[in-house]
């Protein structure tokens, strides 16, 4: 993750895509950069900007002025302190994220996972997954449950990274521990281990179920301690949770009062090939935003 750069939040002219402000300033603000609201809509076709040509500088200039007054209402709820701009670009919502991520040297990028009204509902869906599998920044994905517990004085001080054992889930650990050391955060490593009825539902008659569940366990702890050794320059805890990794993880979340998960992605096919699979998905419906990094791209 780079070590400069303005935060982006994309807004759809929902209040549900809104929410993400909050935690695009808090970020901007611990960081000491800047904060880009952007904006975009589809613009006129090419075919009737062709034919029409006056009717499209009128259509173009009344949406300029349109979606850069409803940037500046959205602007007027970001917190005293955080400087912010705001952008208008008309073209394809991923694309025009990307292009001012690029051309603005962004950070990274903060957007809702969905929104159900307003400009275009851009920011549900596809938008979303399409940024996410190719933005060459991490991308922080603030799920429902997150955009409704959003307040002003949204903190990061706990960082949370799953880890599944796979050398793309370990490659968030450098990422996550330089921004906890730029947030003065925590961050907390959870392997996420099921039990043995779970991992081994045809077990041999002679197998001792408990034993099998405690080596899964210290096998778990082990790997734990090792990469605790990773983090470095910031306080660091480690837990084992036990049960279905989706579940176990939501529940650590909530319950720990975690701030941020970090979780690593390829670039194919976006949330769909996160390292824990479709656990990254089951995330976004926990407090807290996901943050997905791309290592190729780091």
């Amino acid at each position: 993750m780079r070590d400069y750069g303005p935060i982006l939040v994309p807004l759809d002219g929902s209040e549900l895509s809104e929410g993400a402000l909050a935690y695009g300033a808090a970020l901007a603000k611990t960081l000491g950069t800047k904060l880009v609201l952007l904006t975009s809509w589809e613009g006129v076709s090419t075919d009737l900007a062709a034919s029409l040509p006056t009717i499209v500088v009128d259509v173009d200039k009344r949406a300029q002025t349109y979606f850069g007054d409803y940037l500046e209402g959205a602007r007027k709820k970001v917190p005293a302190g955080v400087e912010s701009e705001v952008i208008v670009r008309s073209g394809d919502a991923a694309d025009e994220i990307l292009s001012v991520a690029e051309s603005k040297g962004a950070r990274a990028i903060v957007l809702a996972t969905h929104g159900r009204s307003g400009i275009g509902r851009w920011v549900y869906g596809s938008t979303a997954a399409q940024v996410v599998h190719t933005a060459a920044i991490p991308v922080i994905a603030v799920g429902p449950n997150a955009l409704q517990q959003a307040r002003a004085d949204v903190a990061f001080k706990r960082i949370l990274i799953a880890l599944d054992g796979s050398k793309l889930a370990e490659a968030a650990i450098p990422a996550a521990s330089s921004l906890a050391k730029s947030l003065g955060a925590r961050v907390t490593l959870v392997r996420v281990v099921p039990w043995a009825t779970q991992a081994y539902p045809y077990t041999l008659p002679d197998t001792y179920v408990p034993q099998i569940d405690q080596e899964l366990e210290s096998a778990a702890t082990a790997y734990l301690r090792k990469h605790e050794k990773l983090v470095t320059e910031v306080p660091v805890d480690a837990f084992v949770v036990r049960g279905a990794v989706a579940d176990g993880l939501i529940d650590f979340v909530d319950r720990e009062g975690i701030d941020l998960v970090v979780m690593t992605t390829h670039a194919r096919r976006g949330l769909a090939r996160a390292a824990l699979g479709s656990v990254a998905d089951r995330l976004l419906q926990s407090a807290a935003p996901v943050m997905l990094i791309r290592p190729d791209a780091e």
